[in-house]
């Protein structure tokens, strides 16, 4: 008797179903997979893009930091202003008598120094007091010695005969202190430079240990010294 046999076709054919799903199966898992490889990268490359952002965020704050620090350290204060009892001989001015002096021609407008002192105002401190001839007019202004500001200019209408005088040369005003002091010992309080009569002097004001004020004369031409009790 003929039989058709069609099981071992069908267990062919349900493998075969089998097979081709297990595939499938496979393919759509190894998809699966690349994608979150893919997303993995993605993630990280925008973890790194985050984490540059923060390190650019911390560059900023330590460039901030730096410009914030550097700020500080450039600003500085005002000079210190000596004391009322500074001795001149051994301590100087923040701004020294050159420097005052050229302070106040450019505050004139040019012109030649004719005389100056430094004397201290129980309000302002120690002030240069200069007197500066601009065209045969006279100019007199007051220069902080602490600072270098000029807190007063005047223009007078007399017209200024005397001679220019130099802190400098012929006779520095450190070595008209020093002539004046090896003729009378003390505390250099105060000083000047002028002309009398065409001479031109240095007039050093010297507070002795008895508490005492002298006035010691220095020629700047012949550098003779008189002591005025």
């Amino acid at each position: 008797m003929a039989r058709t046999i069609i099981r071992p076709r069908a267990v062919h054919a349900a493998r075969a179903a089998a097979l081709g799903t297990l595939v499938l199966a496979l393919a759509a898992g190894c998809s699966g997979a690349g994608d979150g490889e893919a997303g993995g990268i993605e993630r990280g490359d925008d973890g790194g893009s985050s984490s540059d952002g923060g390190g650019a965020a911390s560059d900023t704050g330590e460039d901030s930091a730096s410009s914030d620090g550097g700020g500080h350290a450039g600003s500085a204060g005002a000079a210190a202003q000596l004391p009322e009892s500074a001795d001149l001989a051994t301590e100087e001015l923040p701004v020294p008598a050159a420097d005052a002096v050229a302070i106040a021609v450019e505050a004139a407008g040019g012109g030649e120094l004719v005389s100056i002192e430094i004397d201290h105002d129980d309000d302002r401190g120690w002030i240069w007091e200069i007197e500066v001839a601009v065209d045969g007019r006279e100019h007199d202004l007051d220069v902080d010695a602490a600072t270098g500001e000029v807190v007063e200019h005047e223009e007078e209408d007399d017209k200024v005969d005397d001679p220019a005088v130099d802190v400098s040369a012929p006779l520095p005003a450190a070595e008209a202190i020093e002539l004046a002091l090896q003729e009378q010992d003390g505390r250099v309080s105060g000083w000047d430079l002028d002309s009398d009569d065409g001479r031109v002097r240095y007039q050093i004001d010297i507070e002795r240990s008895d508490g005492d004020d002298v006035e010691v004369e220095v020629d700047v031409e012949s550098r003779e010294v008189t002591v005025d009790d």
